[in-house]
Formats: C-alpha cells, structure tokens, sequence
C-alpha cells in the first residue's frame, strides 16, 4: 500500500515546481489582466480543455485494470456533463468564451499555439511511453490535483480584468469545487501498486514532472501571445490575422 511518504512525494513535485512563480499567475494573482489578455488565454485553453476527453479516452485504452477503468470512466462521464450535453465541459467554457465576445465559429478557427499542442501530445503520449498507473498519475497530481489551485489564480486574474455573467464563469467554479474528488478517486486507484523506489514510482513521477512541465511551456506560449498581440494591437477578431 502506498504510503503517505510516498503520496507526498508525488504532491511535493507539484507543489515545489516553478508553474506557481510563472509571471502570467503572478499577474493572475495581482489582478494585473487585461480583457485581452483573458482572451489570449481563454481560447488556449479551451483548445486544450476540449482535448481533455480524449486524453483519458487514451489512458483508458492503455488500462487493463477495471477498478481503473471505471474511475476514468466517471471522470469522463463528469467532463460530458454526465449525460447531457449542454452541461458538458466544451460547452461550460464556450459560455465563458461567447462572454469574451468570441464566437463558436472564430473559436473553431484559432489555432492552438505550439505550446498548448505541446502540452495535448505530452498528455496523450505519457500513457503510452509510460503505462497507465503513470498516466494516471499525472492526470491525479498534475492536472486534477492542481486544478483547484490553478483555476482559483486564473479566476482572480479573469474577474479582475472585466465584469462577467456569473453563468459564463461556471466552467471555472465547477474546476475549483470538483476536481479535488476525482484526484482522491485517482490516489486510490494508483496506491495499491506503488512501492517506493519500484519503477511504477519512477515513472508516475517522471510523468508528473513531464506534465508540470508541459503546463509550464503552456503559460510560456499565452505570455508570448500577449507580447506579439499586444504588439500589433489585435484583438480579438484580429486574432486570425497572425499565426500562433
């Protein structure tokens, strides 16, 4: 069984990774966004938000345990709106989108930013470079784990730079409230087959750095978004004009 030893120290590299000294979440925190600033980032991460469902779809293919199967397959089901399709995640932010006078065609049409595809192809490939357990693993600690955390940050930054509805911020409150159960789902799940120093351990935190990591990069690419946006003062239709 693993024990806390161990659990924190999956939780101390997330919690210790330089993703929290970023400047784009000191700016969050300090309420130092601008509305176009929120742009930028709101379509990066609906690009990724929307790959999120199929990031656990691949995990789920690498996965032969069935205790495993079925908490990816609750999560999956929660990030489809358990059944209904208007209450899907995509759909929670393209509220917040729609809020950000983007519509769901421009939204369509934007690119991701090589960073934010970066960061999908390093979700998608981990499962499949490292297993399942290591997926999982970072799906628990550096994503789901964090989200919480994170999402609190960008919330602080988004309503300080503009007022908004509150029904297009739903995507962000269900983020902040929900996401700590799915990661003590996911804990559960990877306990019992982690022995300190066994190479499950190794790779469970090799994928969470690689996660933290790529969710670095991630915040890199909107903060050079903004400069070269800002540059030549296009937002947000004007969006389509530049490539990401």
């Amino acid at each position: 069984m693993m024990s806390t030893l161990i659990k924190n120290s999956f939780r101390e590299i997330t919690v210790n990774h330089s993703l929290w000294k970023h400047e784009f979440l000191t700016r969050c925190r300090t309420d130092n966004l601008c509305l176009q600033d929120v742009q930028v980032l709101a379509v990066q991460m609906y690009k990724f938000s929307k790959e999120f469902n199929r990031i656990l779809a691949s995990i789920l293919s690498c996965c032969q345990d069935e205790v495993a199967q079925l908490v990816i397959l609750e999560n999956l089901f929660d990030e489809m709106g358990q059944g209904d399709i208007n209450q899907s995640h995509p759909e929670l932010f393209r509220r917040f989108t729609r809020a950000l006078g983007i519509d769901d065609k421009t939204l369509a049409t934007l690119p991701p930013a090589p960073e934010t595809l970066a960061l999908i192809e390093t979700y998608l490939r981990i499962p499949h470079q490292y297993g399942y357990l290591a997926a999982l693993g970072a799906i628990c600690y550096a994503s789901e784990g964090i989200v919480s955390s994170l999402y609190t940050q960008l919330y602080t930054g988004i309503v300080g730079s503009a007022p908004f509805p509150k029904e297009s911020l739903i995507f962000f409150e269900v983020h902040i409230d929900v996401d700590d159960s799915h990661a003590a789902k996911l804990a559960a799940v990877i306990e019992p087959h982690i022995v300190a120093m066994s190479e499950e351990d190794i790779k469970v935190k090799l994928a969470i750095v690689e996660a933290m990591d790529a969710r670095v990069q991630f915040f890199n690419g909107i903060q050079r978004q903004i400069s070269k946006y800002s540059q030549y003062n296009l937002f947000p239709d004007s969006l389509l004009l530049l490539n990401t």
